[in-house]
């Protein structure tokens, strides 16, 4: 029962949370005071339309920048979740597309934040780990890796190396074979990100 009660809480804590980031981003875009603006709206100048697209990026750097510590892998599966139920849904209005596009770029920019604010050294693997799903794994690192560079690759590269040397030395089935495998995943996406530096380099 008390595990249920936390999860209805999280859930509770991650739908504000989107909630909060949708009307940053729809706050800024509230520009239109009738119907009759609402039929020229196709009809806008493409600058008036670039001048609304980068309020609505401002107001997200806002909220993005202020609720970032709220963070999880929670809150990622939960966005998931509602683009899931949004483009599954029996009819795609206008609106529910429009939603679903908001929904995707508010994904992308929460992952680059993550990835931003990877940790220095072991604390990056740990916090990697964390993440059940694979591809919020390889999203968190991509990110982290294109903001930091080569030397943090090269950094990280050498801690999974010396992690999986660590595992080999140890005797019998005592480490977590679900551990040992997204090391060993981890340090193959970093490798292959070396790879491609050097060749493009």
């Amino acid at each position: 029962e008390e595990f249920v009660d936390q999860a209805k809480m999280m859930d509770s804590v991650n739908k504000e949370l989107l909630g909060k980031i949708i009307r940053a981003m729809t706050g800024a875009k509230v520009t239109k005071d009738d119907d009759e603006e609402d039929e020229k709206e196709e009809e806008d100048d493409d600058d008036g339309e670039k001048d609304q697209i980068q309020r609505a990026e401002e107001r997200l750097d806002q909220v993005l920048e202020h609720e970032k510590e709220n963070f999880t892998p929670g809150f990622l599966r939960h966005i998931e979740g509602e683009c899931t139920r949004i483009a599954n849904a029996p009819k795609m209005t206008r609106e529910s597309a429009r939603l679903l596009q908001m929904m995707r770029v508010i994904q992308a920019r929460v992952v680059e934040e993550l990835g931003k604010d990877l940790g220095e050294g072991a604390l990056v693997l740990g916090q990697l780990l964390g993440y059940d799903d694979k591809d919020e794994r390889f999203a968190v690192l991509n990110a982290g890796l294109q903001v930091r560079g080569i030397s943090f690759a090269k950094e990280l590269s050498g801690l999974t190396k010396e992690a999986l040397e660590g595992f080999s030395n140890i005797p019998g089935d005592a480490v977590d074979p679900t551990l040992v495998a997204r090391v060993i995943e981890i340090d193959g996406w970093i490798d292959s990100f070396l790879t491609d530096k050097t060749i493009k380099s």
